[in-house]
C-alpha cells in the first residue's frame, strides 16, 4: 500500500483502499450472508462496511465503537474492487428479498 490510499490486490491489482470487518471479507470467500452496514454520514465512494453481527455489538454500546466492539469487528484493509463484489452481492440479496 502506499500514501495515495491504493492496494495492490492480488486478484484485481492496484486498486483503492476499502475497509471492511473481517466477516463480510470472509462471506468474498464463503458467501455466507452477513448483511453490509456503513454509516450514511460516511460521505466517500465506498464507506467502511460492517456486518449486522458487528452492528449488533456496535449498537450495545450505544452506537459507538468501543475497544472490544472494533477487536470483535477485526475492521481489514481490501480493494475497491472486492468491495464492489460484496457490495452488489449484499444489494441483489435486498433486492430478491423485497420483490419476493
Amino acid at each position: 500500500m502506499d500514501s495515495t490510499g491504493t492496494v495492490e490486490c492480488d486478484r484485481h491489482g492496484a486498486q483503492v483502499e476499502t475497509f471492511v470487518c473481517q466477516h463480510i471479507l470472509q462471506s468474498l470467500r464463503d458467501h455466507h450472508r452477513t448483511g453490509f452496514c456503513w454509516s450514511v454520514e460516511d460521505s466517500k465512494a465506498r464507506p467502511d462496511a460492517w456486518c449486522l453481527e458487528c452492528d449488533r455489538h456496535r449498537d450495545a454500546t450505544g452506537g459507538d465503537w468501543t475497544e472490544e466492539n472494533e477487536k470483535f469487528a477485526g475492521i481489514t484493509l481490501i480493494c475497491g474492487a472486492c468491495y464492489d463484489e460484496v457490495a452488489i452481492e449484499w444489494v441483489l440479496i435486498a433486492c430478491s428479498l423485497t420483490s419476493a
